[in-house]
């Protein structure tokens, strides 16, 4: 099947891409146009009314990523990885790769049926145990560092003060109000 017929479901899978981390920038708009129009060996300018009206009209919340994908399921493999890279491309539009971006080629790899192996160079790469080990080191503080003379580095905690005992003792406490006169007394 040529690009052409397929033109509007490309063109879904790249505003699907670009939606991905909820934003679409003019200089993404620009990328999809130029994108569509070297597909379609034209100029941004001379892309036809339906891919137009198509940009236009997306909605990324009535998306249907498994619907989409549905033609190109009997493509080969060389095929699947081909559009893969290409909706690559647009992830890319805007220079940053974010991970609501890289979630959305995995699952349309997935949706292509491809396995892990023949698109793994085009995500990021990441396992989730580094991620929680990383996690876990940014929670746990530092050790304390012990002086020459054997003290800890760090500042005391500071007093705790018996309120009861106390009760007028700490940062911007008051005094104690006067006693209360009776005026009847007078």
């Amino acid at each position: 099947m040529k690009v052409r017929d397929r033109i509007l479901v490309i063109t879904d899978l790249f505003l699907g891409a670009l939606w991905a981390d909820e934003e679409f920038t003019e200089d993404e708009q620009r990328a999809v146009r130029k994108l569509l129009a070297d597909l379609m060996l034209c100029t941004p300018d001379d892309l036809p009314t339906n891919v137009e009206d198509r940009i236009a009209g997306f909605d990324p919340l009535t998306f249907d990523l498994e619907g989409a994908t549905k033609d190109f399921e009997a493509d080969p493999p060389m095929a699947k990885r081909r559009l893969l890279e290409l909706v690559g491309k647009m992830v890319d539009a805007d220079g940053v790769m974010d991970m609501k971006e890289d979630e959305y080629l995995r699952r349309l790899a997935k949706c292509l049926d491809m396995d892990y192996d023949e698109y793994s160079d085009l995500v990021l790469d990441y396992e989730i145990e580094e991620l929680r080990e990383s996690f876990e080191a940014l929670r746990t503080p530092p050790p304390p560092m012990v002086a020459s003379d054997g003290r800890s580095s760090r500042p005391p905690p500071p007093p705790i003060v018996d309120e009861i005992a106390a009760p007028n003792v700490g940062v911007g406490a008051l005094p104690p109000p006067p006693p209360l006169v009776d005026r009847d007394d007078e």
